[in-house]
C-alpha cells in the first residue's frame, strides 16, 4: 500500500506500468513499503527518509536532507545539511551545500564537494571528499582501502591502536602536524610527511589549509560525528594531544675570558623558546576558537531543525491518497518520506 498526504493544494498520484510519480505543491509525507525502489526529482524544501531496504536515488533537495537506514544513496545535490545514519550500502553524493555527518556507512562513502564542516564515524569501504571547513573523522582503515579528505581548515582523525596503515600528511605550515600515536614522534619543526602504522595496509591522503591531528585516544570525540545536542557538550575536543611541555635547558657555563657571552646566548635560547612556546598557544587558541564556533553552528542547526517539525506525521493534511496493490493485503510499510 502506498498512502501519500500533503498540506498543499496539489496531490497527483500518475501509474505507470509498475512504477508510481508523485508530486505535490506543498509538504509532503509518503507511507512506501521498505522495498520500494526510490528515485526522488526534486525537493524545494527539506527532506527525511526512513528505513529503505533498497538503494534511494535522489536528484535535488533544497534544504536539508536527513536518512536513517537505507539500503544505500545516490545523490545529486544537497542545499543544506546531509545526515546519514545507518547505511547498508555505499553512499555517493556529489555536492553539499552545508555540514555533512555519516555514520555507520556499510560501503564505499564518496563525497564530491562539502561546502561546510564534514563529521564521519565508521565507514567499511573507502572515504573521500572535498571539505570546505572542518573535518572530523573517526574511521578504521581497512585493508586495501583509500580515504583521501582535503579540508579548507583543521582535520582531526581518529584511529584505533592497532591500525594498519600509510598516512601522507599535508598542513597549512611548518608546525601544523601533531600526531599522538605510541611510537610517533616527529620534528618540531616540519612539513608534509608520511607515517606507517602497523603493517601499512591502507592508504590515507589527508590535505589541510590550517592544522591536522592524529590521534588514538579519543574514545568521546566519536560524539562529535552526530549531529545533537548531546553531541555537543562539551566545549573541546577530548582526546586531543595537549602542547607537550618543553623541558628546561640548562645554562652555558660562563666561558673563560667571555664572562659575558655565556648570559648572552642563555638569554637568547630562553627569548627563542618563549616564542615558540607563544606561537604555538596562539595556534591552538585558534583550534579551539574555530571549534567552538563549528558548535555554535551546529547547536543553530538543531534548534531550526526542531522548528521545522511542524508538520507532523500525525497531523492531517488536506489532500490524501491511499493506493492498493490488487487487494493483497499492506507489507511492511517504511517510516513516512516527508
Amino acid at each position: 500500500e502506498i498512502s501519500a498526504k500533503t498540506s498543499g493544494s496539489k496531490l497527483e498520484v500518475t501509474q505507470s506500468d509498475d512504477s508510481f510519480v508523485i508530486q505535490s505543491d506543498d509538504d509532503l509525507i509518503l507511507y512506501l513499503p521498505c522495498q520500494s525502489q526510490l528515485d526522488v526529482g526534486a525537493i524545494a524544501g527539506d527532506m527525511d527518509l526512513r528505513v529503505f531496504e533498497n538503494m534511494v536515488v535522489i536528484q535535488s533537495v533544497g534544504g536539508d536532507l536527513q536518512v536513517n537506514s537505507a539500503g544505500g544513496l545516490k545523490i545529486n545535490a544537497i542545499g543544506g545539511d546531509l545526515s546519514c545514519r545507518t547505511i547498508n550500502g555505499a553512499c555517493q553524493v556529489d555536492n553539499v551545500g552545508g555540514d555533512a555527518s555519516l555514520t555507520d556507512i556499510g560501503g564505499e562513502a564518496r563525497l564530491g564537494s562539502v561546502g561546510a564542516d564534514l563529521y564521519v564515524r565508521g565507514v567499511d569501504g573507502a572515504l573521500s571528499a572535498q571539505v570546505g571547513a572542518d573535518a572530523v573523522l573517526f574511521v578504521t582503515p581497512a585493508a586495501e582501502q583509500k580515504y583521501k579528505i582535503n579540508a579548507g581548515s583543521d582535520i582531526l582523525i581518529r584511529l584505533p591502536l592497532d591500525a594498519s596503515a600509510n598516512l601522507n600528511l599535508t598542513g597549512g605550515g611548518m608546525d601544523a602536524i601533531r600526531v599522538n600515536f605510541p611510537g610517533v614522534e616527529l620534528d618540531e619543526m616540519h612539513g608534509p610527511c608520511q607515517l606507517t602504522l602497523g603493517a601499512g595496509e591502507a592508504d590515507i591522503h589527508l590535505t589541510a589549509g590550517s592544522d591536522i591531528i592524529v590521534t588514538h585516544n579519543a574514545e568521546e570525540w566519536q560524539s562529535m560525528a552526530d549531529f545533537g545536542p548531546e553531541a555537543w557538550g562539551a566545549r573541546d575536543f577530548p582526546g586531543v594531544p595537549p602542547i607537550p611541555p618543553i623541558p628546561p635547558i640548562p645554562p652555558i657555563p660562563p666561558i673563560p675570558g667571555m664572562p659575558n657571552l655565556a648570559e648572552e646566548i642563555n638569554e637568547r635560547i630562553h627569548e627563542r623558546l618563549g616564542r615558540q612556546t607563544e606561537r604555538m598557544g596562539r595556534r591552538m587558541e585558534e583550534v579551539g576558537r574555530r571549534t567552538e564556533a563549528a558548535m555554535r553552528r551546529a547547536e543553530q542547526k538543531i534548534r531550526a531543525a526542531e522548528q521545522r517539525q511542524r508538520f507532523s506525521v500525525g497531523g492531517g493534511g488536506r489532500k490524501q491518497v491511499n493506493i492498493n496493490f490488487g487487494g493483497q493485503p499492506a507489507g511492511p510499510q517504511s517510516e513516512p518520506v516527508s
